[in-house]
C-alpha cells in the first residue's frame, strides 16, 4: 500500500454500513445515572464553560481480564465496570463527554473514526440527554436515547446542540478493531435492514 492511502476495507457489510447504526446492547439508565453522577460529584473541578470530556480509563488492552477496581475514576462504579468488561477488543478510551446547557460543538469531522478504516471506531452510549439535545450527523438528527449503545459514522459532518436546561453527558468508548467489533457491527446494521 503506498504511503497516504486510506485502506478501505473488503467486507461488503461494513463497507455499506449506514452513517449510523443502533447496536444489539441497551443498558439500564437509571444505574448508569447512580454511576456517573458519582464521578461528576467527584470531580475536582465541579463547573465548566462549554464543554467538558472526563477521562475514565485509557489503553485497556484486555477488558474482559482488566482490574477494573484500579481504575481511580471508575471506583464506585460497578455498573460501568461491568459494561466495560463485556468488550472483547482494546480499548483506546473511554471518556465521559459533558455539554453545558445551551452550549454546541460546532460541525466538524473526525477522519479516523469511521469502521471502513478498522483502525478505531467510537461508540456512544447516551446517559444524561434529552429531546432539546439534537447529535445531527450528515444533517440529520440521530435520535439516540439515553442506554443505547450507538455507532457513528463520525469521518462524516457531525455537530451537537444541548438546548436542554440541564448538562448533557455521553460516554464514548474508543475501541481498536478486531473481529468481535466487526461482528458487533454487523449484527446490529442487520437489525436496521
Amino acid at each position: 500500500m503506498m504511503a497516504g492511502t486510506i485502506e478501505v476495507y473488503d467486507n461488503p457489510s461494513i463497507e455499506h454500513l449506514p452513517d449510523r447504526v443502533k447496536l444489539n446492547r441497551n443498558y439500564d439508565v437509571q444505574r448508569l445515572k447512580n454511576d456517573v453522577t458519582t464521578i461528576t460529584s467527584s470531580l475536582r473541578q465541579q463547573s465548566y464553560i462549554y464543554y467538558m470530556p472526563v477521562m475514565l480509563a485509557k489503553d485497556v488492552r484486555d477488558p474482559v481480564n482488566h482490574n477494573w477496581l484500579a481504575e481511580h475514576m471508575l471506583e464506585g462504579c460497578p455498573y460501568l465496570q461491568s459494561i466495560l468488561s463485556e468488550f472483547k477488543a482494546p480499548i483506546v478510551s473511554v471518556r465521559l463527554m459533558r455539554l453545558e446547557p445551551g452550549a454546541e460543538l460546532k460541525e466538524h469531522t473526525d477522519p479516523t473514526l469511521d469502521a471502513v478504516h478498522k483502525e478505531v471506531i467510537r461508540l456512544t452510549l447516551p446517559i444524561f440527554s434529552f429531546k432539546e439535545a439534537l447529535f445531527l450527523l450528515n444533517g440529520t438528527r440521530v435520535d439516540m436515547q439515553p442506554g443505547e449503545l450507538w455507532y457513528l459514522k463520525l469521518s462524516e459532518k457531525h455537530s451537537v446542540h444541548n438546548n436542554s436546561t440541564v448538562e448533557r453527558i455521553n460516554m464514548s468508548i474508543d475501541l481498536e478493531w478486531n473481529s468481535w467489533v466487526e461482528e458487533l457491527l454487523i449484527s446490529g446494521f442487520d437489525t436496521l435492514t
